[in-house]
């Protein structure tokens, strides 16, 4: 039997919208085997998305006292989804060891200007903030704007060698084929330099099924094409949510397993205190 297994959570302690027991008692619920509690960390200026920094120590504590109370039913690893912001936030790796995370995901979710300390912050669900920081931090240059947070992706997962790269082409979201077009030379070559990256740093590579259960994207991240070229360099894919609510634990979980068997793929991989390849074929 196929153990399901979700990664990549969030409650309210960031910008989730369930408590931290919700989110794993719906996972109880759905029959997950594992399940990670991994809030947005604490960013270095003011933000809605992230934990406060005063409320680490009260996230650690509920989330260890979850694991006990639930240990019986599932299996839950305390984690967090790290921000690397370059020259402001980047030694993302000593802070999972100060924390004493299970492990940790590292993403881009605010990309800093190249020649200036503003931000562009690509996620959310309002387009007109990703329209106007694009405007305002590369002055509507979308491709110095693509091409730097790649820069700052891949800085991220060469010097810090995160367990998880979390959803490395959500640049493409907000995008949706109106600035740039994928298919694009210099925004394939952009994601192939990605891969090949994460091939050599040893990562896991998260398949994030947000983008299409939110109608905000109509591919996983990274997308298809992209998923099979991982497989291809031996690149090892685990399966995430990214759920911000306790009815999203699972969605689009067995979709992805569906689409690994379609293309031919045997293994996914699972971490139960340490990363292990699960068949699913």
């Amino acid at each position: 039997m196929l153990k399901k297994f979700n990664y990549h959570s969030h409650s309210l302690y960031c910008d989730g919208k369930d408590t931290m027991e919700d989110m794993v008692l719906s996972a109880i619920e759905r029959g997950m085997h594992y399940f990670g509690i991994s809030s947005h960390s604490p960013i270095c200026f003011e933000s809605k998305v992230a934990l406060k920094k005063e409320r680490v120590e009260e996230y650690l504590l509920q989330a260890k006292a979850l694991k006990q109370k639930y240990r019986d039913k599932i299996n839950l690893f305390i984690s967090m989804e790290m921000d690397y912001i370059t020259s402001m936030q980047e030694n993302i790796r000593q802070m999972s060891k100060d924390y004493d995370l299970d492990y940790f995901i590292g993403s881009v979710h605010f990309v800093k200007g190249k020649t200036n300390d503003k931000i562009w912050f690509i996620d959310g669900s309002n387009r007109e903030v990703y329209d106007r920081g694009l405007e305002e931090v590369f002055a509507g240059d979308i491709r110095q704007g693509v091409e730097t947070y790649f820069e700052q992706v891949i800085n991220m997962v060469k010097n810090q060698r995160p367990d998880v790269v979390g959803h490395f082409d959500k640049i493409k979201m907000h995008n949706n084929e109106r600035f740039f077009s994928q298919k694009d030379k210099w925004f394939e070559d952009l994601m192939m330099q990605t891969l090949d990256t994460i091939k050599e740093s040893g990562s896991i590579c998260e398949i994030n099924t947000r983008g299409i259960y939110k109608k905000r994207c109509d591919d996983f991240y990274p997308g298809r094409d992209w998923i099979k070229k991982a497989l291809e360099m031996k690149i090892p894919l685990t399966i995430s949510t990214d759920c911000h609510k306790k009815d999203e634990v699972d969605l689009l979980f067995d979709d992805a397993i569906e689409y690994l068997k379609q293309i031919g793929e045997r293994y996914v991989w699972y971490f139960d205190g340490e990363w292990k390849a699960q068949k699913i074929i």
